[in-house]
């Protein structure tokens, strides 16, 4: 009897004895973390938040030396601020031993009580015992936490172990955090440099359709992104010619952007020594061979209109543009030459024809007949001219909201595929007598 009341009081005992270790581990957990939270929070370095946990992590577990690895896709890295007592060169050796057999295999945690003999990893600065914790969220591993003793400091223990793990767990986190929060800003910061990309690109884009008396215009450009690679103009040249312009660069998004912002600056340039639009063509194509990067083809469609309706145009492998006559008739301007961006040797022709009072130019991006609806049909060419051939007599204005609705209407859901251009040119007639 007396033996069995010993033997309850020593497993009474123990069971104090481990009990009462375990409230102080959790209360060293508790202590530690609500001492890293401050600490952390105020960091938004990734390198000094690790640094910091390294150092609350080594003084409260007595560690020699320690150090944080990062992953960065397949490459390793060490920051220099978390690297405590140990040097650079050790911490890249053990890492390479241990770490990326460490990081295949998915496992979470490491504990060496004799790194010589299970890992042959020996010589000066080496500690004996090593014990990590990895910086993961989820099945995420970002790197390890890693604490080393020498040989005269005692063995990791389970404790330690939990105490260690709490502390990556909660620096992940914070870790986790401040990559969200700049992600948040990278968005943020990107989404502001595309409005303003939109922004430097409408504003290229003609705001002043009764710049010329003898043509009545009206035009649009909606990019299937924030920014894209249509341009077109209506550019004023004196008081008796304009220059019309439509032009498509291979490609969408700020890249073509860029293209077609150089080839707006080209074309501005140019025009102000002459409207010889096959020069102009010529001279635009040298201009992209010269300074384009990437995908550099681009289709235009260049025309001088003056205010007797003499019409002469080139068209660099561009989509063919609709003259709508007052009679109702519709003609294609299928004349072409080479699209640009090929060989600084292409040569462009010009051709030429004579405007009536009431014609009606259409000029267009192929985001027009490639346009798609549910059943991924196109809006193709037959359509186009189906609608052009009840345009004639139409103002400008009216030309557009009626492509814009015909468009719509087709598409319905769908999603806008390839940016989408147009200009309507409508040529009134030599009425103003100070034009003559």
């Amino acid at each position: 009897m007396k033996a069995k009341v010993q033997n309850d009081v020593e497993s009474l005992r123990k069971s104090v004895q481990s009990l009462t270790v375990e409230l102080l581990t959790r209360y060293e957990e508790l202590c530690l973390l609500y001492s890293l939270g401050p600490q952390l929070g105020r960091l938004a370095s990734i390198d000094e938040i690790a640094s910091v946990a390294l150092r609350e992590a080594m003084d409260v577990l007595t560690a020699d030396c320690g150090w944080v690895v990062f992953w960065e896709g397949k490459r390793q890295r060490v920051p220099e601020g978390c690297r405590r007592n140990i040097e650079a060169v050790t911490v890249e050796h053990i890492n390479g031993v241990i770490f990326d057999a460490l990081k295949r295999q998915g496992k979470s945690q490491f504990l060496s009580h004799d790194l010589s003999r299970e890992y042959s990893l020996e010589g000066i600065g080496v500690p004996a015992r090593l014990l990590a914790s990895c910086l993961s969220m989820g099945e995420l591993s970002g790197g390890y936490l890693c604490l080393g003793r020498q040989w005269h400091g005692p063995v990791f223990t389970s404790a330690d172990q939990k105490l260690v793990n709490a502390v990556a767990s909660f620096t992940a986190v914070e870790l986790e955090n401040v990559r969200l929060r700049r992600s948040e800003l990278e968005k943020q910061r990107l989404a502001g440099e595309l409005e303003l990309a939109r922004q430097i690109q409408q504003s290229l884009l003609p705001n002043d359709f009764t710049c010329v008396r003898f043509v009545e215009a009206s035009g649009f450009s909606e990019p299937c992104f924030e920014v894209g690679g249509d341009y077109f103009d209506l550019i004023p040249a004196g008081a008796n010619t304009c220059l019309l312009v439509m032009a498509d660069v291979a490609g969408k998004g700020p890249p073509a952007a860029l293209q077609a912002a150089l080839v707006q600056g080209v074309v501005h340039g140019s025009s102000r020594h002459s409207l010889e639009t096959s020069w102009l063509m010529t001279t635009l194509n040298q201009c992209i061979m010269a300074r384009a990067g990437g995908s550099r083809l681009v289709t235009a469609f260049l025309a001088s209109l003056d205010y007797e309706g003499r019409l002469h145009y080139t068209n660099a492998g561009h989509n063919p543009p609709l003259l709508i006559q007052r009679t109702g008739q519709v003609i294609e301007l299928s004349q072409g030459n080479m699209l640009m961006g090929f060989a600084n040797t292409t040569k462009y022709g010009k051709n030429s024809m004579q405007l009536a009072p009431g014609d009606t130019l259409v000029l267009y991006t192929d985001g027009v007949t490639d346009t798609m609806n549910e059943h991924d049909e196109t809006f193709g060419m037959p359509r186009l001219l189906e609608w052009a051939g009840d345009q004639a007599g139409k103002s400008a204005s009216e030309v557009r909201e009626s492509l814009t609705h015909s468009l719509k209407l087709f598409s319905g859901r769908t999603r806008q595929a390839d940016d989408l251009s147009v200009l309507i040119a409508c040529y009134t007639g030599s009425h103003d007598s100070a034009m003559l």
